[in-house]
């Protein structure tokens, strides 16, 4: 089926956001996004809970919006790009969509290709033990084979290279599209024109600050935040420290993305850090950058393993639908796909280990609201359609 595809936190969504959909929908195809769930990619909360994410996409042009389980949600790139990629074209995309700082596909196509070369790989093997990150180890490899340094250097270029080695590794039929980023760079904490970084907007949204937010957000979303859907991390950090106190090594050793000892490493941090900010300080080093360490202490904090790591997610959870999304439901073209938790049970036990890893996170994720909700939230949830918003 044709459809338009996007992988996406909306963590929230703001006027680069809906650039990317407006872009999206002029290609005449229904617009797919697959986003994360309640804890992204940085090891953090969302900032705000994602069936108020969904509404927004929605709001915003989007059909179909799925959820990005958390194994994949809060991981590495490859692992959230494998997920996201496979997600949409589970769906139906036959295409997908990314900012990028480039804004030139043919040039990220071209460094994907050495990116997934034999030579490559090869030499990768060679600079993988020296003392540097795996970043910094791929980076020098692939520029010696020809690659752009400005491009594996760009954040939302690399990911975008993420989801084209993802689809060359499941051989999808996927084609890819990107649009130039606009405006302030990933992280920035300046305002430039109509954009602004979705991390100056989170900080502000700390603050309580949404008239700030609400300035670089699409105007039809003016009044949809309110104090108490902000999520904060920080509510959480005693809890954090608490639990991993009572873990040894042991625990640790079997968490997605951890190698070279570093399970030995935490378990002596956790003995002496005070808050989560010291934990984090004394485990980042050239080898584990910062989100990575937080990913990893969030993972431990929420009980995951590594059996779903680098593997495809074994269902599809679709939390929001237009008309024409629901249109393209109704035909049933769709593969693994779950709308209600009682379709669980049919589709095996990974999809309820996975399901199940789910609800644990979001009983826990509501607590760092600041009003906190119930637990069992999953099996409550409300599938949304456009017009019931």
């Amino acid at each position: 089926m044709a459809i338009t595809g996007i992988i996406a936190e909306f963590n929230p969504l703001h006027l680069g956001h809906k650039l990317l959909i407006d872009e999206a929908k002029k290609l005449n195809k229904p617009v797919a996004a697959v986003i994360s769930g309640n804890f992204v990619q940085r090891g953090e909360c969302a900032v705000f809970e994602k069936e108020l994410r969904t509404k927004c996409a929605l709001k915003a042009g989007v059909d179909i919006v799925a959820e990005l389980p958390v194994l994949w949600s809060m991981s590495t790139a490859q692992n959230f790009a494998l997920g996201g990629v496979w997600q949409l074209y589970s769906i139906g995309c036959d295409e997908i969509i990314f900012g990028s700082e480039c804004g030139d596909i043919e040039r990220l196509l071209y460094t994907a290709d050495i990116l997934c070369s034999d030579m490559f790989f090869s030499r990768l093997t060679e600079r993988v033990n020296d003392a540097i990150t795996f970043a910094s180890a791929r980076e020098a490899v692939a520029v010696s084979l020809g690659a752009d340094k400005s491009i594996l250097n760009s954040p939302n270029d690399n990911l975008g290279l993420e989801y084209i080695i993802a689809a060359k590794k499941l051989n999808l039929p996927m084609n890819f599209r990107c649009i130039k980023r606009q405006g302030a760079g990933h992280d920035s904490k300046f305002v430039s024109g109509d954009f602004v970084s979705s991390s100056m907007i989170r900080e502000e949204l700390s603050h309580d600050n949404i008239a700030f937010a609400e300035r670089f957000m699409p105007g039809y979303l003016h009044g949809i935040i309110k104090e108490e859907n902000i999520a904060d991390n920080t509510r959480l950090e005693t809890a954090v420290l608490a639990v991993l106190r009572t873990k040894s090594a042991k625990d640790f050793l079997h968490l997605p993305d951890i190698s070279e000892g570093l399970e030995n490493r935490l378990e002596f941090a956790i003995r002496s850090a005070k808050n989560l900010l010291e934990l984090q300080a004394q485990l980042k080093s050239k080898r584990y950058t910062l989100a990575r360490v937080r990913r990893i202490i969030m993972s431990a904090f929420l009980g995951f393993d590594n059996s779903f790591f680098m593997k495809t997610p074994p269902y599809t959870r679709l939390l929001g639908v237009s008309e024409k999304g629901l249109d393209i439901l109704s035909k049933g073209v769709m593969y693994d796909i779950l709308t209600k938790p009682a379709q669980i049970k049919a589709l095996g036990a990974d999809a309820q280990k996975v399901f199940d890893t789910e609800c644990r996170a979001t009983d826990i994720y509501t607590l760092a609201l600041k009003v906190p909700l119930e637990a069992g939230l999953e099996y409550k949830r409300k599938f949304l359609k456009s017009e019931d918003l």
